[in-house]
């Protein structure tokens, strides 16, 4: 009897030490999961300037990082106004990509008050994208406001050339290697295997146009010395004379005369402009307005670079057809 009990007694001690065993071990479990966890690299913060430099580093980011948009699809970035949670994204960020022609010159106030020295020019956090291209349109001689919004240091729209989008991803990429070094190899095979695709691409288009080649275009904006070059396109004028400001009567007489004479078939109208005086213009040259977005995402289904080529492409040889 006295042995029975003691059996009885010793069960509940013993289910007590296991579940006390078993309590331990998930306790070291949960330790080890989380220790694991507080290890492992998170992925870097990324913030792009403007749309074209966000989908071309998300191409080459891929799942190695999250990748911020300071100006929406589709804004003009003249009219760029500084919130509070774009100093915020700016604060938080690992790297910056930023143009490098001053089509961003706001993000500087954004980096001033973000109070994060990684973003400051010539960290090398941060990625100036234009390092390398031949820049066209560079001005010379005294250049002030009364200019209009210019760019002193050439023409900012080198992405719609999509022979520099093999140098701009490799600025991108070498920024972000800077940050990781531990992902170069994923970031350049990331790359490469975008630059297939655009040069697949980049036939297609180029025999889509090659009709044209010599075809004189005027635009509302001077957006498309990269693209013209490209594709073999020749600008025939621009109805701004001077950038963000309307055109005087006089330039205006004076362009559709040459447009007459150089029967221009097609004028490009940046989407985020008013169509106005370029429907007069159209109209009085006979010349088809053809109402395009300047950089990707502007217009529904063009949020890669692909596809926003692929729009252009397709509209303009439309157009001139």
């Amino acid at each position: 009897m006295l042995e029975l009990g003691l059996r009885r007694l010793a069960r509940p001690a013993t289910s007590r030490r296991l579940a006390l065993a078993l309590l331990g071990a998930l306790a070291l479990s949960v330790t080890g999961t989380a220790s694991m966890l507080q290890a492992a690299d998170p992925k870097l913060r990324v913030v792009a300037t403007l749309p074209d430099l966000f989908i071309l580093t998300r191409a080459v980011a891929g799942d190695l990082a999250t990748v911020d948009l300071i100006a929406r699809f589709g804004q003009n970035p003249h009219d760029m106004e500084v919130r509070p949670s774009q100093i915020l994204m700016v604060r938080r960020a690992d790297v910056l990509v930023r143009n490098g022609l001053e089509e961003d010159a706001w993000i500087d106030v954004m980096v001033h008050g973000a109070a994060n020295p990684r973003m400051l020019r010539g960290s090398p956090n941060v990625v100036e994208a234009s390092q390398g291209i031949e820049v066209l349109k560079v001005l010379t001689g005294r250049v002030d406001r009364s200019m209009g919004d210019v760019h002193p240091l050439g023409s900012p729209h080198y992405t719609l050339d999509p022979d520099n989008v093999a140098l701009v991803t490799a600025n991108i990429v070498a920024g972000l290697t800077r940050a990781a070094p531990e992902q170069a190899r994923v970031l350049e095979a990331n790359r490469q295997g975008f630059l297939e695709k655009v040069a697949e691409a980049d036939r297609r288009w180029k025999s889509a146009l090659a009709p044209f080649r010599g075809a004189g275009i005027v635009s509302y904006h001077d957006s498309w010395p990269y693209f013209y070059r490209a594709f073999g396109l020749v600008e025939a004028g621009v109805i701004e004379d001077r950038p963000g400001i309307p055109p005087s009567p006089q330039h205006l007489a004076n362009l559709i005369r040459s447009m007459r004479e150089q029967k221009v078939k097609v004028i490009l109208h940046e989407s985020w402009y008013p169509s106005d005086v370029t429907s007069r213009v159209a109209k009085e040259t006979g010349a088809k307005m053809v109402v395009v977005a300047q950089s990707p995402g502007a217009l529904k289904g063009t949020e890669d670079y692909i596809a926003h080529l692929d729009h252009l492409v397709s509209a303009i040889a439309a157009a001139l057809k």
